[in-house]
């Protein structure tokens, strides 16, 4: 693919090969440079889930997406690496709500040569590495993860005590580019979504990480920093200055 090259100077990662042990420094590559972001979800946008829609998204209006996004493009980039992946389909837990999304499975996943979990597309709650479909726990800088009976990805984010529910996954079920575009439309449309009721921006960086909505710019670091948003244009100033490195 043309496009690979332009993809590698915004990740700041080669994507000439890439092997199971080289997977952490990619997924933190996609962590750090493309942003969790609904800005083409309040925007209706239905596209066909391609490599243009890619190109057009990531290199062109330099945004970042939400899972299908996320990770549709880093599948598709392990994928024409020849690397052994598919994508399953997935049912978030609300926390708040202490239930399963009502939007159902609309959350999306890979799997990698049917051993373990990958996942770029889960906002700020990204394991970093690959988690062993075995449910042996991994540790990244944002935690600890591993898969519990069922298909269940149980997280320990850093600073939690516990770990809680992050989604369920049929790791049996193939995923087609028309499931794609239904989990599109439920989450641009359905009453239920969360995402789909005001602009929300997020994205982990090497030590915390930072989420921008129409009313605060929240920085967790070392210490925790709130600002207030005046309005659309200082939204748009601190999303191209925090989350696409844009001054």
């Amino acid at each position: 693919m043309d496009w690979m090259k332009d993809l590698e100077q915004r990740l700041g990662f080669p994507l000439e090969t890439i092997t199971f042990d080289q997977l952490p420094r990619l997924l933190e590559a996609f962590a750090y440079q493309l942003p969790f972001e609904n800005t083409t979800v309040l925007e209706k946008r239905i596209r066909p889930f391609n490599d243009e829609r890619f190109i057009e998204t990531f290199l062109t209006e330099r945004r970042g997406g939400v899972c299908y996004d996320l990770n549709g493009l880093l599948h598709r980039v392990l994928q024409e690496l020849n690397c052994p992946v598919r994508l399953v389909q997935a049912t978030v837990y609300d926390q708040k709500s202490a239930a399963w999304s009502a939007t159902g499975p609309t959350h999306v996943a890979i799997i990698w040569n049917e051993t373990h979990l990958l996942d770029t597309g889960f906002g700020v709650n990204l394991p970093l590495v690959p988690v062993p479909l075995s449910g042996e726990t991994v540790h990244s800088a944002s935690g600890s993860y591993r898969i519990g009976k069922g298909d269940v990805l149980e997280m320990q984010r850093t600073g939690q005590a516990e770990f809680v529910t992050g989604y369920k996954f049929d790791r049996e079920k193939a995923i087609t580019k028309g499931d794609l575009s239904k989990m599109e439309q439920i989450i641009q449309q359905s009453e239920a979504s969360p995402f789909n009721k005001g602009r929300l921006i997020a994205m982990r960086t090497p030590s915390g990480q930072k989420t921008l909505t129409e009313r605060t710019l929240r920085i967790e670091d070392t210490t925790t920093t709130e600002l207030p948003v005046a309005g659309p244009a200082q939204f748009e100033m601190l999303y191209q200055t925090h989350f696409l490195g844009q001054e």
